[in-house]
């Protein structure tokens, strides 16, 4: 398996038979995906999926720090996303998860699944299980692609379509596995488990997997949680004083612990907190 899979191929397959993009327009749109709206308004011979092939492809390749690359890989997504309809909506979804990195596919399609969600709210179960069965179905007949890469694709691709279901013997999902080919089915059925747990260490072993550190993700997050650890309990960890209490408290700044009191018949001030120090991601 790649673990950084080489998309240009993937890109000129999807412009075959149609006009290449114009290559300033795919260039402003992997360098500000702001663009991409005033872009796709003005697409002449090329379909939109085709466009997006390019701008995804573009930002993969793009030298930059593997956080921000997953950033802009997740907001140039999600402006395509908009630009979408229920015509060309499996195209756009393979042709963007198509060209996403393996190392960035966790992240991205964490980060991207309340927008596919909010994006296909409307749509019906019947129609939804075939926009499902559609992009599992495109995906396996990607030129350029081995069968381990679009287990990988696959698999992801589910997971970002699940709409929260988790076994295979409902739908979405039975619908999904239905048009896996054969070849690779039973690698998608035995990935399905553990990816929707969380854990990538089969499916994508060998691959580093870029972290995105909670508070870069804007609230990007599958279910829309944020906050992470801890978050929503109001006046910190459980047992630390609020103030106002007697006593006083301990408070440790740079490794040295002072004990704070407050003057005798006034209340003890709560503790400032700190703000978070960020966790360096990999590659940093």
């Amino acid at each position: 398996m790649k673990t950084v899979k080489t998309v240009l191929a993937a890109a000129l397959a999807a412009s075959c038979a149609i006009a290449q993009s114009d290559n300033a327009a795919v260039t402003r749109a992997a360098t500000d995906p702001s663009t991409i709206h005033n872009a796709v308004a003005e697409l002449s011979g090329v379909t939109i999926q085709a466009f997006a092939a390019e701008v995804i492809d573009a930002i993969a390749a793009k030298p930059q720090a593997p956080v921000s690359k997953v950033l802009d890989l997740v907001d140039a997504s999600s402006n395509f996303l908009a630009e979408s309809d229920e015509s060309n909506l499996a195209d756009v979804i393979v042709a963007m998860i198509s060209n996403v990195p393996f190392e960035a596919l966790p992240e991205w399609t964490s980060m991207m699944f309340d927008a596919v969600q909010d994006a296909t709210r409307d749509i019906e179960d019947a129609p939804y299980n075939k926009l499902v069965a559609d992009v599992v179905s495109k995906i396996g007949d990607l030129a350029d692609y081995t069968d381990e890469d679009k287990v990988v694709v696959t698999t992801f691709a589910i997971k970002l379509l699940s709409r929260g279901v988790e076994d295979p013997t409902h739908e979405p999902l039975l619908s999904a596995l239905a048009v896996v080919p054969p070849t690779y089915r039973g690698q998608v059925e035995g990935s399905l488990p553990s990816v929707f747990a969380g854990d990538y260490s089969s499916l994508l072993a060998g691959v580093e997997i870029i972290e995105v550190p909670a508070e870069e993700k804007g609230g990007k997050t599958e279910g829309g949680a944020a906050g992470g650890e801890g978050a929503g309990v109001a006046g910190g960890e459980e047992g630390a004083p609020a103030g106002g209490e007697e006593g006083g408290f301990e408070q440790t700044d740079g490794g040295e612990t002072t004990t704070v009191v407050a003057p005798e018949g006034e209340p003890t001030p709560a503790p400032q907190e700190k703000p978070p120090v960020p966790k360096p991601y990999k590659g940093q």
